[in-house]
């Protein structure tokens, strides 16, 4: 897979949520829950550690921009970039 297809799937994961279902999120955050709660958290309830994907941001950044925001990460990591 080249560079430039990893940075679109990766913009396209920023607008959409990760790729796959719901239920790796959920099953991360019945763990932290049991966790948390055996740790003597009272009031921590379930929802507030489930990620929320299908809420857009205010100002949703233009894929261009993050495209962009990645080529300069993989540059600065030594990669290369072929469009």
């Amino acid at each position: 897979m080249s560079s430039a297809e990893i940075t679109e799937w990766q913009a396209y994961e920023q607008v959409s949520g990760p790729l796959g279902g719901e239920r790796g999120d959920v099953q991360a955050a019945m763990t932290a829950y049991y966790v948390c709660s055996a740790l003597g958290a009272k009031k921590l309830k379930l929802d507030k550690l489930l990620p929320k994907w299908d809420q857009a941001p205010k100002r949703p950044e233009p894929w261009q921009s993050i495209k962009s925001k990645l080529k300069a990460l993989t540059h600065s990591a030594g990669g290369t970039v072929s469009d």
